[in-house]
């Protein structure tokens, strides 16, 4: 009998895992369809209930990921998304490196439309960076991104509940502002989106220092962005602003394939392992396009091409991405924060009512303080090395009373705490 949570979802195979769950491709039997399942553990229920409380904010934006719907059985949460199975923009940078200009305005604008969509919703998502950048396997086509991890989103009309002097975000992506203690505002999403349009342009990660370098070549798409990076917040207007600086660039038709520098054609391959038994009837039948030319919209722009559309599956990127990464966004370092839930609770899409589940409680936001890197949770004197653990918990990480990192992994039929590291 497969594992089924609070009687809906089916969970299959672990896809991710991070610092408040795992993410779980996932069989929703209600709706009829595959997704992805993060399965909160119980120390994070403060963040269902906050979610619970934003159900009435809807992001309904097709380059935005958000849940849309949750539930909850005993001592789990779960957040149910669609399943994006084209890696991430920090994958594709890993397979291909710099981007042509054409490519990365795409992807700009679409980052840029989810967030004048975010921003007018009153929120900051505080952790635009190419990780969150989720993308649709649409193979050698014009791509689809989807601004995902609203973990430590924040919204203007509330009262700040970080600890005051602390620091949320990722290093490399916080604005001057940030850095010096400002509070968040809109302003400090763009400057975040100048980074990752540096890295688009150069294919590295961005140094630790303020400002960053220009890239090794000028290119138009620079001159458009360089405004984002400017160390005075005032400088960064709004996404609309910054989209409609776009517009020249968007103009041009954008190839299809795109091509690297040297060549190579642009795909956004399919990262998800095939379906393990007995769940392969559960895959969606391949789309077969036509292969007369076809008109495509994307970022405004009508485009034709006479190549088949495809959308080949591979489990390792060019440069050993492994699979693994398509969500991991999903389940990166959360923290307790404004979340955005796009669906509110229908009928059986909220807590089971077939067990009591605690009424979570809620707790003041913890920030993430700079510098961040590899999590190392506080030692868990419940737990030991060989210890059981729950099928909820796999892939998660905990740290044993004496310091040592253990994963919960499945031994057999069962599932332990292991040594990791």
């Amino acid at each position: 009998m497969p594992d089924v949570f609070a009687g809906r979802f089916e969970l299959i195979d672990p896809i991710g895992s991070g610092g408040t769950g795992t993410v779980w491709r996932a069989w929703d039997r209600r709706l009829e369809r595959l997704c992805a399942a993060k399965v909160l553990r119980q120390r994070h229920a403060g963040v269902l209930l906050r979610f619970v409380r934003e159900q009435g904010r809807r992001l309904d934006h097709p380059n935005i990921l958000s849940p849309y719907g949750w539930a909850a059985d005993d001592d789990q949460a779960l957040l149910a998304m669609e399943l994006v199975g084209g890696g991430s923009v920090s994958t594709l940078l890993s397979d291909f490196g710099p981007l042509p200009d054409r490519y990365a305005a795409e992807l700009l604008a679409q980052l840029l439309a989810a967030l004048a969509r975010v921003h007018s919703a009153g929120l900051v998502h505080r952790d635009v960076k190419p990780a969150n950048l989720l993308l649709e396997a649409t193979g050698i086509n014009p791509p689809v991104l989807r601004l995902s991890d609203f973990g430590i989103a924040l919204s203007l009309d509330e009262p700040r509940l970080t600890h005051q002097g602390a620091v949320v975000g990722t290093p490399g992506y916080l604005a001057p502002e940030t850095l010096a203690g400002e509070p968040p505002s809109t302003a400090q999403d763009l400057y975040a989106v100048g980074v990752t349009a540096w890295q688009l342009l150069t294919g590295d990660e961005p140094p630790s220092e303020h400002p960053l370098p220009p890239p090794s070549t000028s290119t138009p798409l620079w001159s458009l962005v360089e405004p984002l990076l400017s160390a005075n917040a005032a400088d960064r207007t709004s996404a609309e602003s910054a989209l409609a600086a776009l517009a020249p660039l968007l103009a041009r038709p954008l190839a299809v394939p795109a091509r690297t520098a040297d060549g190579e054609p642009i795909e956004v391959f399919d990262h998800l392992a095939p379906l393990p038994s007995p769940h392969e009837h559960l895959a969606p039948a391949p789309v077969v396009a036509a292969p007369e030319p076809v008109a495509r919209e994307t970022g405004g722009v009508a485009r034709e091409t006479g190549e088949q559309e495809r959308v080949p599956r591979r489990l390792v990127g060019r440069r050993g991405i492994l699979a693994a990464v398509v969500v991991a966004a999903l389940a990166g370092a959360g923290v307790a924060g404004v979340l955005v839930f796009d669906d509110p609770p229908e009928e059986g899409g909220g807590p089971s009512t077939e067990r009591s589940t605690p009424t979570p409680t809620p707790t003041q936001e913890t920030p993430v303080v700079v510098p961040t890197g590899a999590v190392t949770p506080k030692p868990n004197p419940s737990i030991t090395i060989g210890g059981g653990c729950g099928w909820q918990e796999a892939g998660s990480l905990e740290t044993v009373a004496d310091g040592t990192r253990v994963e919960c992994r499945q031994q057999g039929t069962s599932y332990r705490w292991v040594k990791v590291g």
